[in-house]
């Protein structure tokens, strides 16, 4: 099968990638001009250097594609509404246009459970609330879920949309790395004691999910969502983490209360003094981290046949491995 990755160089695309790869598939990376490649090493991936916006060039690489894995995306808990939308939108609204036009089969969208409500509650499915969101990232992600089931449902091309939870796992260059200089000395804070469920999800098995939305006959027009399937807090987690990386376990806590008034506030300075770089804590972040948010995966598991394949233990081995090789410099 001849396959195409959007945002293949990063942590989730690099997974996808490689499990393709194990397939014996052909595999088209689309990458940017600035993108770090260093997850892609060693992968016999195809890579087109094209940006999302170029119509005429993204008209070229969609060509002789069975299958589209649209990875790519703008995340992130801080920016405008319009800066999302352009890449979370209107850039998948053009990709699925040029990819039915050549004859691809399906197009497997990567969202995040993100578009639903931050209710505090657990085992949420797929149709768990999504009330009004003043956050631009998970706007973004609903209007672009509209965009991709509307496809489905005029005929253009078969559509699948995959919701992934909290990913972590080995190439997480975004949230670990930021957080090892305060993993590594002690400092790192946690909220109302860490007791808040998370929807962990460890990349190998959210690529595993990716693949069947992907494959399975009966994902075709459907959504569903994909982590782990465990009940985990987030004390749990990272006592797991430091525990495998011989670090000292978080002792700090702030009051949910708290830490909901002093994002406000660092919102408002940072819009007032019109800074462009992200507040230390965000609204969105607090909501998350003060809140149960925890998903079944039972959909899944009976619709697709998903079973996450890795067990945490297995997870938090690999992922403080390669923590110790990315932060520490230390060989295998």
């Amino acid at each position: 099968m001849k396959v195409l990755v959007t945002g293949a160089n990063g942590f989730v695309g690099a997974a996808v990638c490689k499990k393709l790869l194990d397939r014996g598939d052909y595999v088209r990376g689309l990458v940017r001009k600035t993108s770090d490649l260093s997850l892609l090493k060693g992968l016999n991936v195809d890579l087109e250097v094209v940006s999302l916006n170029d119509k005429e060039a993204l008209a070229s690489v969609v060509k002789d594609i069975d299958v589209v894995y649209h990875v790519a995306a703008a995340v992130g808990d801080w920016g405008s509404l319009e800066w999302f939308r352009e890449i979370n939108v209107y850039a998948t609204r053009r990709l699925m246009e040029l990819s039915a036009a050549a004859g691809v089969k399906r197009l497997v969208y990567v969202s995040s459970v993100a578009v639903h409500s931050f209710i505090d509650a657990q085992d949420m499915d797929e149709t768990a609330p999504q009330n009004p969101t003043p956050f631009p990232y998970c706007q973004s992600k609903r209007e672009a879920e509209e965009v991709v089931r509307a496809f489905h449902q005029k005929g253009g091309m078969e559509t699948v949309i995959i919701r992934p939870g909290d990913v972590y796992g080995p190439g997480d260059r975004t949230s670990l790395l930021k957080m090892a200089p305060m993993l590594e000395k002690g400092l790192l804070l946690l909220i109302d004691n860490g007791r808040t469920l998370g929807a962990f999800t460890y990349v190998e098995n959210l690529a595993d999910g990716i693949l069947l939305g992907g494959l399975h006959p009966a994902a075709a027009g459907d959504t569903f969502i994909i982590t782990d399937g465990i009940k985990m807090s987030w004390k749990e987690y990272f006592d797991r983490l430091c525990s495998a990386l011989d670090l000292p376990h978080p002792r700090l806590s702030l009051k949910p209360g708290f830490v909901r008034a002093l994002a406000r506030c660092m919102e408002s300075l940072h819009r007032s003094l019109r800074l462009k770089q992200r507040p230390f804590i965000t609204c969105y972040l607090a909501e998350h981290l003060c809140s149960d948010f925890h998903f079944s995966v039972e959909k899944a598991a009976t619709v697709l046949g998903y079973s996450p394949a890795v067990t945490v233990d297995e997870a938090i081995t690999a992922t403080s491995r390669w923590y110790r090789e990315a932060v520490r410099g230390e060989k295998k």
